[in-house]
Formats: C-alpha cells, structure tokens, sequence
C-alpha cells in the first residue's frame, strides 16, 4: 500500500489537475524532505508549462508556491520568480492590459501567487514589499496589501497596518484590522501594548461604518483587550451597536490559501 506521500506525489505527476490541490494539502500537511522534493517539482512542472496548457492554473501554481514557502519560509526563491515576473508578451495589447490595477501587481492577490508573504529572501522582502503596494491609487491594490501584511506572519507587520488604519477607504480599514487580527497567531497580542496599531483598533471602533467597527471589536477580542471595547461601550455606545457586535461573537476571516489556519 502506497504512503499518503507518494499517492501525492503521483498525483502531481499526473494529468487530473482537479486533484492538484489535494495532493499539495497532503504535502503540506506531512512536511519532510520527500514532501519538499515533491512539491518543488510541481513548481517546476508549472513553471515550465506555457499558461495556456489545459493543466495550467495561476492557482495552482500559486498555492505551490505557498505549500514550499510554508515548508522552507528560508529557501532560495529563485524558482519562483518567473511566476513573481513573467516574461513580457510580445502581444501590445496584452502588455498594456498588464499594467493595469492588480495585473501590474502579480503578488499581491489571493487565489494567484499567494506564498510571496512567506518568502523571506525576496528582495524586497514582505514586509517592505507589500507596505511599498499601500501607496497604490487603487483601492482594490491597498486592500489586498493589507490582507497580504498579515498574512505575513511578521510583527513588523504592525507599523504599516496601524499607518493604514486611517486609510480613507473603508474596504481598506477593514483589510487592515483584520490583519492585525490574524497576526495574533504571530504574538501580535503580547506586542500591541502601547502600539499605534492598539490605538488605531479603538478608534475604529467609534466608526459608524459598520463593518470597520464589528471588525475592530473581534480584532481586539481575540488580541485579549476586551476590556477595552467594554471601555468604550460605558463611555458611550450609541443605540447599543458595539455591545450587539460583542454579542454576534466571533466570526471566521476568509481564508488567505486553501491552508489557512488563522482564520480565528
């Protein structure tokens, strides 16, 4: 009887690409040497199919790319880089299209090259990398930035995020809270005393915004400051709105890959 490693193995050798992911879910969970060996080779495989291949998702090759970053955060990402930089089209058109919003950022988006946040010999490297995308114009750029901060798994995470706090979009306030929130599973609690970032959640709670006040009351739950949002609640909580998102409980973040664990 074959291992759930080499079953995983043969799988992404094989030709099912619906069952790509799985198979990465399996590496990734039994780690090792083997399972490493593995999943670099499907990087490769992906990394030298042309995009237009039928077995060729940016997807799955991006959730690749987090299942080696996940296993050796460390590793040389120079077998990455094509996926990060792609050679340029010779087609004009495609090549403005790319210039355009998130196409012009290829690391920066969930559900494409997602493991760049955990790739710590990039140059620049995430943290820098992605505080350099919260001065884009586009909206949509900022709040994938944001997301990307925190997934991370950096403290120094913290000092942009409480920057961004005060963005002028609320997708992006939202974005940014909640990824204070899921640095908690990098210390960010033992960290926030005294922080600007600890300032910037209070002060979101007095959003009328509702999303960006529900948000900064689980954020600031699960970092272990509840006092402060009974704090606020008796200094004044107009029509009950703090205290009934303190009642809703928590509520799961999205997933940042298929194997995200700081959801809560």
């Amino acid at each position: 009887m074959s291992s759930p490693l080499e079953e995983a193995s043969t799988v992404l050798n094989g030709d099912e690409k619906s069952a790509y992911p799985e198979a990465l879910l399996k590496l990734h969970a039994v780690g090792g040497e083997e399972a490493d060996t593995a999943v670099m080779n499907f990087v490769r495989r992906m990394s030298a199919m042309d995009h237009l291949d039928d077995l060729y998702a940016i997807e799955v090759h991006g959730m690749a790319v987090r299942v080696a970053a996940e296993l050796d955060p460390d590793r040389d990402v120079e077998p990455f880089l094509d996926l990060l930089d792609p050679a340029p089209s010779g087609n004009r058109l495609v090549r403005k299209v790319m210039t355009w919003g998130p196409l012009a950022y290829p690391d920066t988006f969930p559900r494409s090259p997602w493991g760049y946040t955990r790739l710590r010999r990039l140059d620049p490297p995430p943290v820098a990398r992605y505080t350099a995308r919260l001065l884009a114009k586009s909206r949509t750029v900022r709040v994938s930035a944001a997301m990307a901060l925190g997934d991370t798994a950096d403290l120094a995470a913290l000092d942009p995020l409480a920057d961004v706090l005060a963005d002028p979009s609320r997708d992006v306030r939202v974005s940014a809270i909640n990824s204070v929130r899921r640095l908690r599973h990098a210390g960010a609690a033992n960290e926030l005393q005294g922080h600007p970032a600890e300032a910037g959640l209070v002060d979101a709670l007095s959003s009328r915004q509702p999303l960006v006040h529900e948000a900064a009351v689980q954020a600031l739950v699960l970092l272990e400051r509840s006092d402060m949002v009974q704090e606020v609640i008796r200094s004044g909580d107009s029509g009950g709105r703090l205290q009934r998102s303190l009642d809703r409980g928590i509520i799961p973040l999205p997933r940042t890959w298929p194997g995200d664990e700081t959801t809560l």
